[in-house]
């Protein structure tokens, strides 16, 4: 991290050393409603702070990549969207779903780019273009409910502390989405796929509380949960004009009903009663930076500027193996030459599962997955080093350093917010929520 980024760290982790430091227990003060408690059960035991202008500028090139990818169509396949499709491997029942909504165009700028900040600059692994975001919820929230703690908030004006706060700007991306239908004041719904609210639904109610501080009529439900009246999807009996999606095409495709239960939201999407806001598109594929890093080079496609931005965040990568497509063998036997240096993505799965460091495993586990995934399609991209973020235990007063993934929240605005997840050394390096019980999450301070 920058110089200013480990003063302000060492000064804090100075008030939390000791049994009465300041700062120690912070985090189990913390003053939250019971449905963000519910939402936040893994956290940090301190927030990170992050360069201000190092962040910021950091989003400024993500707004470029996000212009990147969505432009590749026309760059690299002549505005042949199939063409396109083709190279992602996404099929032809999977492409004509995601341009049901869409068409040829691009959605709306809104995702999480997931990155590893290592050592000198931030390294963009994974941009998820879409509306299914975790951990947006406490983007502005968290560092709110810090800032009611009077010694950290004594600590924050000593250190000219700030936070991006994605909130508003989420609001105001919808309060647009739904003008476009003529909505006055919209009514989002968040929606959930079969049997979600089981699963995430602590998480989606904390999303309606956050929007419902921003002046937003929410509701949260799953897909099956609408009722359509004239076309008009209703939601608990209240007509529902944006819908923030949280189901997922392959969700849904797995589902026997999925494909009748998305039939009536694309009818009224079509007609204008309802705003789909960031549908399943092309452009979240993990293949997109694969695409992207391929053609980085050609100077009739990119402008030096651009290439520029693709050299200073994106790290090396390909994709391996197109559905139908006969193996690779050449770009195997140099990923399995580069193991120690390569990660392995498959491109189908998400939330980190089936991932593989390519130094945490033997060449012959490796050399199977990559042939594996030849005819279904990976990301195989090069290995970024996460930086150690050091953490104090509030009970023990032990210190750990933890490898630390950042999350880069992106709307319309541009930058909105930022978060942290992050694994105690000792085991894997893959970190996610979904599969790995030592993962913990926590929010952004400026500074």
């Amino acid at each position: 991290m920058s110089a200013r980024g480990n003063r302000v760290t060492d000064a804090y982790l100075a008030e939390c050393t000791g049994p009465d430091g300041r700062l120690r227990r912070a985090l189990a003060d913390l003053e939250v409603s019971e449905t963000k408690r519910a939402a936040w059960p893994r956290l940090l035991p301190r927030p990170v702070m992050v360069d201000e202008a190092e962040f910021r500028a950091f989003g400024r090139d993500l707004v470029t990549i996000y212009e990147l990818v969505t432009s590749l169509p026309q760059r690299c396949f002549d505005a042949d969207v199939d063409r396109f499709r083709v190279a992602l491997g996404i099929d032809d029942r999977r492409g004509a779903l995601m341009r049901r909504l869409l068409g040829d165009g691009a959605p709306p700028l809104y995702g999480r780019a997931d990155t590893y900040y290592d050592g000198s600059s931030f390294k963009l692994l994974e941009f998820n273009i879409g509306s299914a975001l975790g951990g947006l919820d406490m983007v502005g929230t968290l560092p709110r409910a810090y800032l009611r703690n009077p010694a950290f908030a004594e600590f924050a004006a000593d250190n000219g502390l700030r936070y991006l706060d994605m909130g508003g700007d989420l609001a105001e991306a919808l309060r647009a989405a739904g003008k476009a239908i003529g909505a006055g004041e919209p009514v989002v719904a968040v929606l959930e796929g079969p049997g979600g609210m089981a699963v995430y639904g602590h998480q989606r109610r904390a999303i309606a509380e956050l929007l419902a501080e921003q002046g937003i009529d929410c509701r949260v439900g799953e897909i099956g949960d609408l009722r359509f009246r004239a076309g008009k999807p209703h939601l608990d009996g209240t007509p529902v004009d944006v819908i923030l999606r949280y189901y997922a095409l392959e969700e849904m495709l797995a589902h026997p009903d999925g494909q009748a239960l998305m039939e009536p939201v694309f009818r009224a999407h079509e007609a204008g009663t309802v705003v789909v806001w960031t549908p399943s598109n092309m452009f979240g594929n993990k293949g997109t930076l694969a695409l992207l890093s391929e053609f980085a080079h050609d100077t009739s496609r990119f402008s030096d500027e651009e290439r520029a931005v693709i050299d200073r965040v994106l790290p090396w990568s390909r994709m391996l193996g197109r559905p139908g497509a006969d193996p690779d063998a050449d770009l195997i036997d140099e990923c399995v030459r580069r193991r120690e240096h390569l990660v392995f993505k498959p491109a189908g799965l998400f939330g980190g599962q089936g991932v593989l460091i390519g130094h945490e495993v033997d060449d012959h586990t490796w050399r199977e997955a990559l042939t594996a995934s030849a005819n279904t399609g990976c990301l195989v991209q090069e290995v970024v080093r996460s930086n150690l973020e050091p953490m104090i235990d509030p009970e023990t007063g032990a210190r750990s350093e933890w490898y630390a993934l950042w999350a880069a929240f992106m709307t319309p605005a541009g930058l909105s917010g930022g978060g942290v997840r992050a694994v105690p050394p000792g085991g894997t390096t893959v970190i996610t929520m979904v599969n790995n019980p030592h993962v913990r999450n926590t929010c952004l301070f400026t500074c």
